[in-house]
């Protein structure tokens, strides 16, 4: 169950590191770049700021531009179900995320993980797997960003 919560939570990190404002290249390309930092801490194993990182992912959403519009909505509605599950239990998802990885847990803490995990029970990972692929292969297309935080010129 614990796993497959980390790998959950994985794709919707990976898929962090892409959007922005609608029809304004340039603009999406900034904010894009700006929130694929945090994303790199991400993949790093730092889930110190994921809570974060959540809130400006589905705030991104919004600013989708139409190409990938679809697949953010995609996203987004994860993020929000997987927040509501969350917090339904009294976690962060940073919260969820540590006692996901304890070697043991409480009867409490393990009780907590089994109703998150059950009111995720129906999640799509797979869509959004994919909806994630696309977002980051149009972000490189359009921005020559990739999805570890650094665009193409530096790496």
């Amino acid at each position: 169950m614990r796993r497959r919560w980390a790998a959950g939570i994985a794709v919707a990190a990976a898929i962090g590191a892409l959007s922005a404002c609608a029809d304004d290249t340039d603009a999406y390309c900034d904010e894009l770049e700006k929130v694929s930092g945090p994303f790199a801490e991400l993949s790093a194993g730092d889930f110190s700021q994921i809570d974060q990182v959540m809130d400006d992912m589905t705030a991104l959403e919004e600013k989708a531009p139409e190409e990938v519009q679809d697949e953010w909505q995609t996203f987004g509605s994860t993020i929000r179900e997987l927040q509501a599950a969350v917090e339904e239990e009294g976690l962060t998802i940073a919260e969820m995320i540590e006692l996901a990885q304890e070697p043991e847990l409480s009867e409490e803490d393990q009780a907590r993980l089994a109703a998150v995990d059950e009111s995720l029970a129906d999640l799509d990972l797979p869509s959004v797997g994919d909806a994630s692929g696309e977002i980051s292969q149009h972000a490189e297309r359009t921005c020559d960003l990739s999805l570890n935080g650094t665009d193409d010129d530096q790496q």
